[in-house]
């Protein structure tokens, strides 16, 4: 897989994108079988995993692009708390929240597929990053999750 700054984002945002036309073809062509009635707290909550999600994605985004063009690794801020932020923002949060606030369930399965790539996928950037950044890479990998922004307890 070529390396750019981009990582493997591509490859997950892609088949999301196709996932999510499908899922509002379908929901719109079937709503009796797509669509959920939640309550507004639900869809309330939902809106808020959204914003906490673009805001996560965005913080990771703008650090790691600057940290790209600099070769630093990023171990501070909202890298503290998950070490893809970007991933992180959208597989647990905002497709999870756009399933609350629509009432769209098949959102869930876009978080699941993106979750899935992730999985598959992201041995290439961590590769990359322990080549680059040896020792210490590892020790962050080792102390902070890959995807689920919560902390690690020992």
């Amino acid at each position: 897989m070529k390396r750019t700054r981009f990582g493997i984002g591509p490859a997950i945002a892609l088949p999301a994108a196709v996932l999510s036309l499908a899922t509002w073809l379908a929901t719109s062509a079937w709503p009796a079988v797509f669509l959920l009635r939640f309550p507004a707290a639900l869809r309330i909550a939902g809106a808020a995993l959204i914003g906490l999600g673009l805001v996560l994605w965005g913080a990771g985004g703008v650090k790691v692009m600057r940290a790209y063009d600099r070769g630093e690794l990023l171990t501070t801020g909202v890298y503290a708390l998950v070490r893809n932020p970007m991933y992180a923002g959208w597989i647990t949060l905002v497709f999870p929240g756009l399933a609350l606030l629509t009432g769209w369930w098949l959102f869930l399965l876009i978080a699941l597929l993106g979750y899935v790539m992730f999985t598959l996928l992201i041995h290439h950037e961590d590769d990359y990053l322990e080549g680059r950044f040896g020792k210490a890479y590892v020790a962050y990998r080792g102390r902070v999750n890959a995807v689920v922004p919560i902390p690690r307890f020992r």
